[in-house]
């Protein structure tokens, strides 16, 4: 009997050896942590979007200056034969357009104007890119390929990118709930705050296994997960954003 006892305690020490061993033992890039969340979760990554953002002066600038500025980027991204399209109104002036990139993704690429408030906020131009794929691959790449372009160019910008993926079954609050702090648990991911109901969880969270984060009041946070079930697409989706979801879910 205790022989017995002694190969059940070895057996068990053994698994949890195993499940030790799976968990990140190094820091992981934001893609990485992103897709495990994702993947974690249940879910195959179907979507992902990396966005740069940068203030370029503190200044109201004109059309023509937009546009110049514009055409600069789409040089640098390697972007061919893109229209530029101008709005302006009283609070704004903005010219944008959409291009494939030299590097694959298409970019769609702002550059905006707002007089400002006297009171309060003063004039800004800022820069916008978004590039949206179907990989965790392909936004890697596109990280990677909009930092060194935007960088030297626009220095100080603002990275923030998310995955998204679905699952073909009808998930309850709780159910939910259970996914999204699985997924976290994959990256030692602390909750910082969050929402839920039956229709929707999501939690913003710090992992230590990411090198970059937000501080907000002194807490920190560099990850963003939630889950819902979309009636339209009779699907539960999950998204994963660094350091927050940008888009609408």
């Amino acid at each position: 009997m205790e022989r017995n006892y002694k190969i059940v305690l070895i057996l068990i020490l053994l698994a949890l050896a195993a499940v030790v061993y799976r968990l990140p033992q190094r820091r992981l890039t934001e893609v990485e942590a992103l897709t495990m969340v994702v993947e974690t979760a249940g879910a195959a990554v179907t979507e992902g979007e990396v966005q740069y953002f940068v203030v370029l002066n503190n200044q109201f600038q004109e059309l023509d200056e937009l546009e110049r500025v514009l055409q600069e980027v789409t040089a640098l991204l390697g972007m061919e034969n893109c229209r530029a399209e101008r709005s302006a109104g009283e609070t704004f002036r903005v010219v944008d357009t959409t291009g494939k990139t030299a590097f694959g993704p298409a970019a769609h690429v702002v550059v905006q104007s707002n007089p400002g408030d006297d009171h309060k906020l003063p004039p800004q131009t800022y820069l916008l890119v978004v590039c949206r794929d179907t990989t965790a691959a392909a936004l890697a790449a596109a990280v990677e390929q909009l930092t060194a372009a935007l960088q030297p160019y626009a220095p100080g910008g603002q990275l923030s990118y998310y995955l998204s993926g679905q699952l073909d079954a009808r998930k309850n609050g709780q159910e939910l709930e259970y996914m999204a702090k699985k997924a976290l648990a994959a990256v030692r991911g602390t909750i910082v705050e969050g929402m839920q109901d039956e229709q929707l969880v999501s939690y913003t969270a710090y992992t230590p296994l990411l090198e970059r984060y937000v501080t907000v009041d002194g807490g920190r946070f560099n990850v963003n997960v939630a889950v819902r079930y979309d009636d339209y697409l009779q699907k539960t989706v999950v998204w994963a954003g660094f350091p927050l979801i940008h888009d609408s879910y």
